[in-house]
């Protein structure tokens, strides 16, 4: 053992220890004849002392971190597992002593005895250590009398060595017998007891009184060593109190162990204890400074340690939890609340312990019924958390959002137009309505984009003017046509709480078919009715009389302060300069107040912070007096609330634009909640009823508004009213056609429409429906429908008057041809030149009156004897024609050409080819003095084929081309040009079967087009 003294340098731990009292006992160690050593919970060595490597040939570097199987064979490995896991299991402690052959750094095996003790702390298995010896000669046979005195030697020494340790070791070292007397104690131990050299030869553990952590006195049959010698079970980190002989007293963490004799016998028991007196006081300062600062904070806060068990709770959060802080302090937290076990609160917070990384989310609390922001700080001793009621602020962002619901529908479901939002640099920011499915636009090609992108030149410059009014404040509206409709806008502003224009809105209706009606009933002047109502910041502590406020980093850089100076304490007046300037005298009224009083203070107020940013925050606070009343200090905390401030300024703005919507559009608008009370009714709406009468508070109410249905006349039953079918989450796009009977006394018909709003869960909370009287549009709708059946009834009439007359005509015009043909043939010999001439002229009448009969009949029959329409080619229709007139085409060498292939259609191909017959022979017949050059062209627009024949000929002068299709309409005589008067009535009246139009373009000595349209084929 002397020969190893000197290898002390070595530290026994892995990281080195700077006590000098430690270093000694580590040397100490260092000198053991046998092999000590520790291993962690994985097999890997964390100590050994200078015998171990000099047993097996390693250096002390090489050993640790490494696992134990580079010395040990894996069986007795497994072994020594075996037994530590059924001393854990248990709670036993390992009697038995291993043999086992330990290798050498050269591999050789050598025959070693160990004995294993385990490391538990607080239940927990942390390892275990271990004593070495080599048994290789007692293997060999028995020892001699020199081994024996050498072995007697040996004892005396480690005897020696032990005291050594006991009076070197920094913890104090007591050892009592099976009887409980003391039997030894170090010097350590007598200085943590303060027990004298006198009395330490009569000490008794009876001597000092102790008490536990809480301050309750125990007795000696309760103390450690005590509890030791009855159960044979360690005792670890007990903390207690003792009082020393001038009575105070002394923290002590307190470790017993047993110690057994050959026979399993507990023989003594030794106990350690650490004089912890200055920890526990700096504990006591750290808890009244975390308690005077958590009372400052205006969040709720707690802490839980690694158990989660409650380690600090301020009064916020015993006030919001529903508990007391002595019902909270050392309690489990899923055993004060078990319903939050199966919550996202538990889970978050064990992500936080797992991940170390802090977490923040936001919880609704069914006990309590309210909304909190949690934030939860891991450590590894357990979590701070911090949380805040936000109700308020989760309530008006749900009242946003069904304003904004709301808002959205109402332009979505606007009937007949378009509503938009734009800002002030003519950007649109929202556009919808049911117009749009009238024009080339929708409105995802309007939102985000500027004024004068999207519309044509023309337009932009129509509608600009209105813009620009509603962002000076003004209301104005316009009149315009676009994609073939007409339209009227109301552009009006958008203001703030303060009346300043922030947006614009307009609102654009088709009013195509009352411009039509309008014309129709010769009131050009007529329009649509249009609408014309139309979080926290930190704490301060104010030192009153010495006027220094002592801030933390964040507060002041709130206030625009230096953080440094604030933390040493500047004056009140800084922080006050860096209050709003209006908000400034009422902040300075309540400080005043608070101080008068010594009560409590409270304001809301505008700052300017560092980065001269305007922050709205909530500063609560509490004046503490001396017993004369005099302030003495003013602590408080600040909270940043600019985002509420903003969410309540979004939602005056969102109503706004509501109310704006609502009033400017020119349809009724009625709101009702989720049981049918009626909560807004804008001005058309009352117009439409007479007055204002639409005062109901449920639906149960809706009886006394007389209202049937238009087609029927029956009543409608209360559950049938659009509002009712509304609540029930019934989306109404296809409207209701009521009437009513208003107020005024006057009868209406009105179409309803309606939207269901819902809230962020989906649950129906308003209704909304639109209200637009179309009484003139029914009336004029049967006055047209009564006018196309007399029309139809008329034209049947003629048709048949056509028929007949032209079928009856032929008759007697049949017994003149022949009697002028006898007259011819019998006395033409006796007739003279002109007898002669009349005769022709007779003859001549009777052809051409024959040739207007015939074509008379054939106009009548277009409709009445028309084949089913089926495809037709074109194409091959063209060329049947051209064989039919093929020799008129010879006589006057026309050249008919087609410039692409012509389509198919859809019609009746016996008249089409009359269509094509009658074309080309007018094409031929007013040709003028050149041979006819005759083009036929076909273009599709949409659902439809333009086919055009054009020609080259005499032309049409424009004052006649409105009658040419007109019948018996000629426009040359009978010397002139052949013909009727009737073949282009007779084209006419067939595209017009077909649902096509036909019309002329001419030019006199040009030529002329004649174009119509036919279905396509598909």
């Amino acid at each position: 053992m002397t020969g190893r003294a000197n290898a002390t340098e070595a530290a026994f731990w892995a990281d080195d220890g700077d006590d000098v009292a430690l270093q000694n006992f580590y040397t100490l160690v260092n000198t053991v004849d046998d092999g000590i050593y520790q291993l962690d919970t994985a097999g890997r060595f964390v100590a050994v002392n200078d015998a171990i490597p000099e047993m097996i040939g390693y250096t002390r570097d090489e050993l640790l971190g490494e696992h134990v199987s580079v010395v040990l064979e894996d069986e007795d490995i497994d072994r020594i597992t075996r037994e530590i896991s059924t001393c854990l299991e248990t709670d036993g402690r390992i009697d038995e002593t291993f043999e086992l052959t330990a290798r050498t750094a050269d591999g050789e095996g050598i025959s070693c005895e160990l004995r294993l003790s385990l490391l538990v702390d607080g239940g927990t298995f942390r390892g275990s250590t271990g004593i070495v010896r080599e048994i290789s000669d007692r293997k060999r046979g028995g020892p001699t009398r020199r081994e024996r005195a050498q072995r007697k030697h040996q004892r005396e020494r480690e005897n020696d060595l032990i005291d050594r340790i006991l009076e070197t070791s920094p913890v104090g070292i007591q050892v009592l017998d099976a009887d409980g007397e003391v039997t030894r104690m170090n010097g350590r131990f007598r200085d943590i007891l303060d027990i004298s050299a006198d009395e330490a030869e009569t000490y008794d553990p009876s001597n000092r009184p102790v008490y536990d952590e809480t301050g309750v006195p125990i007795s000696t049959d309760d103390h450690p060593f005590a509890r030791t010698l009855e159960s044979g079970e360690p005792v670890y980190d007990e903390v207690l109190q003792v009082e020393l002989p001038d009575g105070s007293r002394r923290w002590v963490s307190v470790n017993a162990a047993p110690l057994f004799d050959e026979t399993g016998e507990l023989d003594r028991v030794v106990t350690a204890g650490e004089d912890v007196t200055d920890l526990k006081e700096r504990e006591r300062e750290l808890e009244a400074e975390l308690d005077e600062i958590f009372g400052r904070v205006s969040d709720a806060f707690y802490a839980l340690d690694d158990e989660w068990r409650y380690t600090h709770v301020n009064e916020h959060a015993a006030d919001f939890m529903g508990r007391s802080r002595e019902e909270l302090l050392g309690a489990n937290a899923w055993d004060v609340f078990p319903e939050a076990v199966d919550s996202t609160l538990y889970d978050n917070y064990h992500e936080a312990m797992a991940t170390q990384e802090p977490v923040s989310f936001e919880r609704y609390s069914e006990p309590f019924g309210i909304w909190a922001e949690v934030t939860a700080y891991p450590s590894e001793t357990g979590l701070s958390v911090y949380f805040r009621d936000i109700t308020d602020r989760k309530e008006r962002e749900r009242e946003l959002a069904e304003s904004e619901r709301r808002y959205r529908t109402l332009a979505e479901y606007f009937p007949n137009g378009l509503v938009t939002l734009f800002d002030h640099d003519l950007e649109y920011t929202l556009a919808a309505g049911q117009g749009f499915d009238r024009i080339p636009v929708e409105p995802e090609d309007l939102e985000g984009r500027q004024f004068h992108d999207v519309w044509p030149d023309e337009t932009a410059g129509a509608l600009e003017p209105a813009f620009q009014a509603a962002l000076e404040g003004e209301e104005r509206s316009v009149e315009l046509e676009y994609a073939d409709r007409e339209w009227v806008l109301h552009a009006v502003p958008i203001t703030d709480e303060r009346g300043d224009v922030f947006a614009g809105m307009t609102m654009a209706q088709d009013i195509t078919e009352q411009k039509e009606r309008e014309r129709y009933l010769e009131d050009a002047n007529a329009q649509l009715e249009a609408a014309t109502e139309a979080g926290a910041v930190g704490t301060w502590e104010w030192h009153v009389p010495e006027d220094e406020m002592v801030t933390g980093a964040t507060f002041a850089r709130t206030f625009g302060v230096d953080p440094d100076a604030a933390r040493e304490g500047v004056s009140s007046e800084r922080f006050l300069a860096s209050v709003h300037e209006d908000d400034r005298p009422r902040v300075e009224e309540k400080m005043a107040t608070a101080l008068e009083t010594c009560g409590e203070y409270e304001a809301e107020y505008r700052v300017w912070n560092a980065a001269d940013d305007c922050r709205w925050v909530v500063s609560r606070g509490r004046v503490e007096c001396d017993a004369e009343g005099n302030p003495v200090t003013f602590p408080g905390a600040v909270t940043d609330i600019t985002e509420r401030k903003r969410a309540e300024l979004e939602l005056r703005r969102s109503e706004a634009q509501l109310h704006s919507l609502i009033e400017i559009l020119p349809v009724g608008v009625v709101v009702a909640d989720r049981d049918g009370g009626l909560v807004e009714v804008n001005n058309a709406a009352k117009d439409i009823w007479g007055g204002d009468v639409l005062d109901a508070d449920s639906l149960e109410e809706y009886d006394k508004f007389p209202v049937r249905w238009a087609d029927t006349g029956d009543p409608v039953e209360r559950d049938e009213w659009t509002i009712a079918r509304v609540l029930q989450g019934e989306e109404i796009t296809d409207p209701g056609i009521f009437e009513i009977e208003a107020a005024d006394g006057e009868r209406r018909t009105l179409s309803v429409r309606g939207m269901p709003i819902r809230d962020e869960y989906g649950v129906v909370t308003r209704g909304v429906i639109t209200l637009t009287d179309i009484t003139e549009r029914r009336e004029y709708q049967h006055r047209l429908e009564r006018t196309i059946e007399q029309l139809e009834a008329s034209n049947e009439r003629l048709e048949h008057f056509a028929y007949a007359a032209s079928h009856d005509l032929q008759e007697p015009l049949r017994m003149i041809s022949s009697y002028l043909q006898l007259i011819e043939n019998r006395y033409s010999d006796a007739l003279d030149a002109e007898g002669e001439e009349f005769l022709a002229f007779a003859t001549d009448g009777a052809d051409r009156m024959r040739e207007m009969i015939h074509g008379l009949l054939e106009y009548s029959r277009i409709e009445t004897q028309g084949d089913p329409f089926e495809p037709i080619d074109l194409e091959s229709t063209l060329e049947a024609v051209s064989e039919d007139i093929q020799i008129r085409i010879e006589e006057s060498g026309a050249d008919v050409s087609v410039d692409d292939e012509l389509p198919r259609v859809r019609g009746d191909a016996s008249q089409l080819r009359q269509l094509f017959q009658n074309l080309l022979s007018n094409a031929i017949e007013y040709s003028g003095d050149e041979p006819p050059r005759i083009s036929v062209t076909a273009d599709r627009t949409g659902s439809m084929w333009t086919v055009s024949v054009s020609d080259g000929g005499i032309g049409i002068e424009p004052a006649d081309q409105d009658r040419i299709f007109e019948v018996f309409q000629r426009l040359h005589s009978h010397d002139e040009h052949d013909g009727t008067g009737i073949g282009l009535a007779i084209c006419q009246r067939i595209v017009e079967r077909h649902d096509g139009d036909i019309w002329v373009d001419s030019v006199p000595g040009e030529g002329t087009t004649v174009s119509f349209t036919l279905p396509t084929a598909e």
